[in-house]
């Protein structure tokens, strides 16, 4: 359904077109901006030649409780002007919340509801003003005729049929079945992944969940001998102390597998299942860590959210078959 509409303020520009920018975020968990004024002033025309200011979304709500923020800035000669401007603010503005402690959602990393052209046209004949998408994220507009901004709000809800839980929890009881402390943590990390409003997030929550239910095995004797080698070397050599109690450290780290290998072991209990693209849960377990780990290392170009989402879901189904495994062959 279509939101309130909040209202552009008017351009300041005098010439015969001008431009704003405006940024809509998303205030993370349940913080949130204290101030008695209606609006944050960031620079006046006056002095600074751009007047951008930070208020809550909708008019007439107090920023204590305001979660949705609009960043608003202009005049701009060009619609290129307005969009470097509007880039630079929101770095400014990224570097102050996180020194405030605060998180937020500038878009980009999630699904977007947006009105139609026919929409628009239908709210404008209605309204008799011109109407804009509310985008979530940086959006450059001219400054007149002053425009509203609508938006589309959906929220999704997935129906679980009783019958079936009930079903599986008298399987569970029949067969007895047990989770250990292991078993249990990864389950709440499972959980909470359902929470998380980011599908960047979500993914790296449900690997932690992986990770915890995986215990890398000791190597074969040779392995962990030519490991031994190397570490009597790095003992016997030149290097400082401090490096080598580091190398040695690690070194250490080789007599057990790596997590992608452990991982992967992990995957084949679940035998012939496929996930994701029709992958072998070794090979699906093993794309999913490359994702993991491009996004804890920041690897550049970013990964796009409609694949990270998408295999966020498919690791869903993953994960639960790997805490249910004694469930898996009940009908």
């Amino acid at each position: 359904m279509m939101s309130g509409a909040d209202e552009s303020h008017p351009g300041l520009w005098s010439g015969s077109m001008a431009y704003r920018f405006r940024v809509r975020f998303n205030l993370a968990g349940r913080v949130r901006i204290q101030s008695d004024r209606d609006a944050l002033t960031l620079a006046s025309a006056a002095e600074d030649g751009e007047a951008v200011e930070l208020r809550p979304r909708d008019r007439g709500v107090d920023f204590g409780d305001a979660d949705q923020i609009v960043l608003e800035g202009g005049p701009y000669e060009s619609e290129h002007g307005a969009q470097e401007a509007a880039q630079c603010w929101v770095v400014w503005l990224k570097s102050a919340l996180a020194r405030s402690n605060i998180g937020a959602d500038f878009g980009g990393r999630g699904p977007t509801g947006q009105l139609t052209p026919a929409g628009l046209r239908w709210l404008e004949e209605e309204s008799g003003r011109r109407i804009l998408n509310d985008v979530h994220g940086i959006m450059v507009f001219e400054t007149e005729p002053p425009p509203m901004f609508a938006a589309v709000g959906v929220d999704a809800v997935v129906g679980k049929p009783g019958d079936r839980v009930l079903e599986m929890i008298r399987a569970a009881a029949r067969l007895r079945v047990s989770m250990t402390e292991r078993q249990q943590l990864a389950y709440d990390l499972y959980s909470a992944a359902f929470s998380e409003g980011s599908a960047d997030a979500r993914l790296l929550m449900l690997m932690v969940a992986v990770e915890t239910l995986i215990e890398p095995q000791l190597r074969s004797e040779g392995v962990v001998a030519h490991v031994d080698g190397l570490v009597s070397a790095t003992k016997s050599s030149s290097l400082s102390r401090e490096e080598i109690d580091s190398i040695t450290s690690s070194l250490r780290w080789l007599h057990s597998e790596s997590i992608g290998q452990a991982g992967r072991r992990l995957a084949q209990s679940l035998g012939d299942r496929t996930y994701g693209d029709d992958e072998r849960p070794d090979t699906f377990f093993r794309r999913c860590y490359e994702m993991r780990s491009a996004l804890v290392h920041g690897r550049h170009p970013r990964l796009t959210w409609a694949d990270v989402n998408r295999r966020a879901a498919q690791l869903e189904l993953f994960v639960s078959d790997l805490l249910a495994e004694a469930l898996l062959d009940e009908p």
